[in-house]
């Protein structure tokens, strides 16, 4: 399915920049729609994109966090160990981060998605701000899990060692490798550290950011009208580009690094699968590969409908 993970990050990073390069209308001179063509109509063709998109993306999302806590508390309780190695373990914490990754253009970036818009259309717009933003905060509770069972597998305790409680003791370890890994390119401390390290910072970026718009949805919706609120809200005007260019900076390394621990993952076990002459059906098309690509299908179509009947 990574191809579908990529495609959904991709397309998160093109509806974001788009949209924040491409001037708003109410901003347009008659110089400005001379220079860019359509600049109101490919406007409004991106926004209902990026809408359907992430109504798309969320649901992806969603149903890969279920899996991914499924997966990971068979194998951190104990209950079944059955084609969940080490590595395809750390494959689903990247999994898990690199889907929600792409939705935090919306949710936390809503002005995206605004234009110039009549009293009732702007409360319709915010009450679906509010809607995408819950969905999110429902994503972002379920990878808590995953981030646990990251944070465990990374700097929990080690189950090789000959000391009482141990899986297994280090020469049992060692020939197991000497048989699994032969001619196969390990995974070096650097590449190991190197996916700790934005596994775990991509994470906490993203609980930070979720944590910030709580707080801050729960301040504006207690104290509206007080002078705090107020000059915090001048302040997120004021520096809105520059956190729409800070997403647009950190969110595709978080999402790069994910795809690239998921692919030298894939080596790896590939190699392994060689040498013990088992078939690596990671690598093949299946139902889920086709599924996570297909999801986004509605993009397309809602795409050219509105360019169609713009």
């Amino acid at each position: 399915m990574i191809l579908g993970y990529v495609l959904e990050n991709v397309l998160g990073f093109f509806f974001a920049l788009a949209l924040f390069v491409l001037p708003r209308s109410s901003h347009n001179t008659r110089e400005t729609e001379r220079r860019i063509p359509y600049v109101e109509r490919v406007r409004d063709v991106l926004t209902q994109g990026c809408s359907s998109f992430y109504e798309s993306a969320i649901f992806l999302c969603f149903s890969i966090q279920i899996a991914s806590i499924v997966m990971l508390s068979r194998l951190d309780f104990g209950v079944s160990a059955s084609g969940m190695g080490d590595s395809t373990a750390k494959i689903t914490w990247a999994v898990s981060l690199l889907t929600l990754l792409p939705l935090l253009y919306v949710a936390y970036l809503p002005q995206l998605l605004q234009g110039p818009v009549s009293d009732k259309q702007a409360a319709r717009q915010v009450s679906k701000q509010k809607l995408r933003f819950g969905l999110f905060s429902v994503c972002w509770l379920l990878t808590l899990y995953p981030f646990y069972s990251k944070m465990i597998g990374y700097f929990g305790p080690s189950l090789i060692g000959n000391g009482e409680g141990q899986a297994i003791s280090n020469d049992d370890w060692n020939i197991i490798q000497v048989v699994c890994t032969a001619n196969v390119e390990d995974i070096s401390n650097r590449e190991l550290v190197a996916m700790q390290f934005f596994g775990v910072t991509g994470s906490l970026f993203v609980s930070i950011c979720t944590l910030l718009k709580v707080i801050w949805l729960g301040l504006h919706r207690q104290h509206e009208d007080s002078k705090f609120v107020h000059r915090i809200q001048r302040y997120r005007i004021s520096i809105g580009p520059k956190l729409t260019i800070l997403f647009l900076v950190l969110l595709p390394i978080f999402a790069i690094t994910q795809i690239w621990t998921i692919l030298r993952l894939r080596q790896f076990q590939e190699g392994i699968s060689r040498n013990t002459g088992n078939e690596n059906i990671d690598s093949q098309w299946t139902f889920g590969q086709i599924a996570s690509i297909t999801v986004f299908a509605p993009v397309a179509v809602e795409c050219a409908f509105r360019w169609g009947n713009g």
